[in-house]
């Protein structure tokens, strides 16, 4: 499959899946808004139940005044054993709107009765219009009317809280009454407070660990009611700091199945892709196997015909040393033949597990000393050298003769075909507590870092264009590795372009 219908195919599953990533998100964003309105309603019955039960504990805290007596002498205050302040906001009748504040103060004698000495103080007449009772002068929303022009700080000071009032109002006490009425309506979030005052714009309870400019950006704001002790506009307001992770947690269900919806999804595309891709470089791979095979199979087959078309001549028939050297070409480009079938078969085995493992005590040693005499002559012949640096102290293991004769003949043979000019090979041996290890070691053209993850898959040959210059058709070093993983043992390479290569192979000890 070409590389531009893989480009294709990626392009058409991005674009196929933009509308299924919007749809999902649309519903996402969907299910987020009935949470949030879900929410917002639940906080809402909160904050009501929260007013109502401040309002309902102020009321039960005030102190009833009795009718005023007036200035108290001396002798009326005889026998007093404490005393109370307290004070009343009073009301226009026709227009509701606050006029002044009653202060008391209230003397309680041994005998339990009560007197009260009160005084009326109003407020000035351009405060009370600023002040109306029906309509809120404040809204988080329009954050500039939360600075009011109250110039008069006698008329400031009558609207504040008193202290009675603002001991009860506590930080502990608001906490509990919001923790509860929230946990009423199964909100269990951490949250913070604070208690308002819109006109003097200032906290009578100040939030716990909130910025005061993001508190009062809060959607969640409750006034008090309006009674005795409350006539200024005074907010309870309400912020949650994690509010989305609430709407997430809430949703948890609906997001888990939408992420394994997605997860599924780009799984299978990626795993089709992928397959495709691997199926394109499987392509490419088989077709350059192929491609090398049929050049390394058509020289033999090639001497073979030659030498037999020569044999037909009568001439050539009876003279005996011309006849046994076509007949010594034929054998031998034979038996080349038959070692290339050996080797593609002995790798479909190896890929299949259906190699048998011939396990005997060797003397590593001694075999790489056979397998050197073995391969001398090709040495030999590109006027070559191969050294040996036998410094194991431990060289007998556990292992199939056969196979790793071969993953040595391999690994030399590499050096040999990928050497410019009279190749230098060394094999060298050492020993460790737990392995046996040898390298072989080339000055040859080496492998570019790009490749060197590709060199032990089957077919593979480091690209070199179109060019068949080195024989081989990419089954060596698959073979080296499965060799060695069989006998359980690792195979690392350590190469640099024009300076040559080393195979490190590690053979378990087996005591």
């Amino acid at each position: 499959m070409k590389k531009r219908i893989i480009v294709a195919l990626f392009f058409i599953v991005g674009i196929t899946s933009i509308p299924l990533i919007l749809s999902i998100f649309k519903l996402y964003t969907e299910a987020e808004k009935v949470q949030r309105s879900i929410f917002v309603n639940e906080v809402l019955t909160a904050g009501d139940a929260i007013v109502n039960q401040i309002d309902a504990t102020i009321l039960n805290d005030t102190v009833a005044m009795a009718e005023a007596v007036g200035k108290l002498t001396a002798a009326d205050t005889t026998g007093v054993v404490s005393t109370m302040h307290t004070r009343k906001f009073l009301l226009d009748t026709v227009t509701q709107q606050p006029i002044g504040v009653i202060k008391a103060v209230i003397f309680v004698k041994e005998n339990n009765s009560r007197l009260m000495e009160c005084d009326t103080e109003y407020f000035s007449e351009s405060y009370r219009q600023l002040f109306p009772v029906n309509n809120d002068p404040w809204s988080p929303k329009n954050t500039k009317s939360t600075t009011l022009l109250i110039n008069n700080t006698r008329d400031a000071n009558l609207i504040q809280l008193d202290s009675q009032t603002v001991a009860l109002l506590n930080a502990e006490f608001l906490h509990e009454v919001i923790e509860n009425a929230l946990a009423a309506e199964n909100i269990t979030a951490r949250f913070d407070f604070s208690l308002y005052n819109a006109f003097t714009t200032d906290f009578v309870v100040e939030p716990e660990f909130t910025q005061p400019e993001k508190m009062l950006k809060s959607e969640y704001v409750f006034r008090l009611k309006y009674n005795e002790k409350v006539s200024s506009p005074h907010y309870i307001i309400l912020f949650f700091p994690a509010e989305r992770g609430i709407f997430l947690q809430r949703m948890s269900t609906i997001v888990g199945l939408i992420l394994i919806f997605l997860v599924i999804c780009f799984t299978i595309s990626f795993t089709a892709l992928f397959s495709l891709y691997r199926q394109k470089k499987l392509s490419e791979v088989t077709n350059e196997f192929v491609n090398n095979m049929t050049h390394e199979f058509k020289t033999p087959i090639s001497t073979i015909s030659l030498a037999c078309e020569a044999l037909t001549d009568p001439v050539m028939r009876n003279d005996a040393d011309i006849l046994e050297s076509y007949v010594s070409i034929i054998r031998d480009e034979n038996d080349r033949l038959k070692n290339m079938v050996n080797n593609i078969l002995q790798i479909a085995q190896l890929k299949k597990g259906q190699v048998k493992m011939n396990i005997e005590l060797l003397d590593m040693h001694e075999l790489i000393h056979k397998v050197s005499d073995s391969i001398a002559l090709q040495i030999k012949s590109t006027n070559g050298t191969l050294s040996l640096a036998l410094n194991a102290d431990t060289y007998k293991i556990f292992g199939d003769r056969s196979h790793l004769a071969n993953v040595i003949v391999n690994l030399v043979e590499n050096g040999i075909k990928y050497s410019q000019g009279a190749p230098e090979i060394l094999i060298n041996t050492q020993s460790d507590e737990k392995y046996f290890l040898f390298s072989v070691t080339d000055k040859g053209i080496g492998i570019p870092k790009k490749a060197i993850a590709n060199i032990f898959d089957n077919f593979y040959r480091v690209p070199k264009g179109n060019v068949h210059n080195v024989k081989g058709y990419g089954l060596g070093l698959g073979y080296v590795k499965k060799i060695v993983s069989l006998h359980k043992g690792k195979i690392l390479v350590q190469s640099e372009e024009g300076k040559g290569s080393t195979f490190v192979i590690y053979l378990p000890i087996k005591k």
